[in-house]
């Protein structure tokens, strides 16, 4: 009887502990599941982490710096690179595309206009409105763009206090109300606001306005490359324009009658120039005229010259020979020269003692008809 009363409270204990230990065994490969994943997936993220984090490509117009354990290794310009990733290596783009910057002198406050469209003049106030001033005194505004490009990825990198992302722009805080920069951009516009005042305090103001703009914004450009080529900082300055540059809206008016005056100047002057030149060329012209006719005149008086002295050889050639004859026939052909140019003609003469009178008695007609003067008298 004990045998049979015991034997469900020994099946019960029995059935029970199958289930402890079943449920024991099912927990057990849970947990073995569990590890075994773990592991695949720990060691997935290390064969990752020490794999593909490491591989970086270089982007287009940009360069990477790699550090290990902070020291400089090596700038690459591109292709696809493999490394120790964090905290063995550092990596750092730099953009070394053309970047920009504007730099600007001018007012502040929001201009006002009268109903026909003129500015109101209005006073300026320090600490909102920038200006620059010339050598002679002369308030002027401007504004400036810039473009670099970065050279020196690694040297821009350690010398311009770049953040840690050297693509992000600077870092902007609140000084004592004051807002400011630090960064690489904020000492690229110094440099330039640097190199703008030095400059235009040595020129006049009608030379950034008007005679040597170009010039003005070549030195700029010269001054603030210099600047930038004493700091070391692995930018080179591409280019620099001068977008804007003139007087204050107070004295516009004054500046714009200036100008007036000037350009009517210079029109008064090249219509002098006109003409000047072509007082010269009519001169010329006229020189060249009195020239030429100097020139035949000279060859035709040498000319008669020539003939005459062939004539007077050739009469003293004869003369030598019968002195009368040559005589009597120079005298006849100079009396009937003379006589041939009057109309009425009388000679008196003597000859051997006795006295003669010649009267001409055929009067040159021809002349009396090619005189209409004389048909009248």
């Amino acid at each position: 009887m004990n045998d049979l009363t015991n034997q469900p409270a020994n099946f019960e204990a029995a059935s029970g502990g199958g289930l402890y230990e079943a449920g024991l065994r099912s927990l057990v490969k849970s947990l073995q599941l569990a590890f075994v994943v773990l592991v695949v997936l720990i060691v997935g993220m290390l064969v990752w982490f020490f794999s593909v984090r490491g591989y970086f490509a270089v982007q287009a117009q940009e360069s990477i710096i790699v550090l290990r354990f902070g020291k400089y290794l090596k700038t690459f310009d591109s292709g696809w690179h493999w490394f120790m990733p964090y905290p063995v290596h550092q990596f750092i783009p730099v953009k070394t595309a053309p970047q920009s910057l504007r730099v600007e002198y001018v007012t502040g406050g929001t201009p006002r206009f009268t109903p026909d469209g003129k500015i109101i003049p209005q006073p300026m106030l320090p600490g909102r409105d920038n200006y620059l001033l010339t050598s002679d005194a002369n308030i002027v505004h401007t504004a400036w763009n810039v473009t670099y490009s970065i050279s020196e990825p690694y040297q821009y990198y350690i010398t311009c206090l770049a953040p840690d992302n050297p693509l992000e722009n600077d870092t902007i805080y609140t000084l004592n109300g004051v807002n400011g920069g630090r960064g690489p951009q904020t000492l690229l516009k110094a440099l330039l606001s640097s190199a703008v005042l030095r400059v235009t305090a040595s020129l006049p103001i009608d030379d950034l306005l008007y005679a040597n703009q170009t010039a003005y914004r070549e030195e700029v450009q010269r001054v603030y490359s210099a600047l930038v080529n004493e700091m070391n900082i692995g930018v080179t300055i591409n280019s620099l324009t001068l977008d804007r540059v003139g007087p204050p809206a107070q004295t516009l008016d004054a500046f714009r009658q200036a100008t007036n005056a000037n350009n009517t100047k210079s029109q008064l002057i090249n219509e002098a120039e006109q003409y000047r030149v072509t007082m010269e060329n009519n001169v010329m012209a006229q020189q060249a005229k009195i020239l030429a006719d100097a020139e035949t005149y000279r060859k035709q008086i040498v000319a008669e010259v020539k003939a005459e002295s062939v004539a007077f050889d050739s009469i003293y050639a004869e003369y030598v020979k019968s002195p009368e004859t040559v005589l009597s026939t120079l005298y006849n052909n100079t009396l009937s020269t003379v006589l041939g140019q009057v109309d009425d003609q009388f000679v008196l003469g003597s000859e051997g003692g006795q006295k003669e009178l010649r009267l001409k008695l055929n009067p040159n007609t021809a002349k009396k008809q090619n005189n209409p003067m004389s048909e009248g008298q």
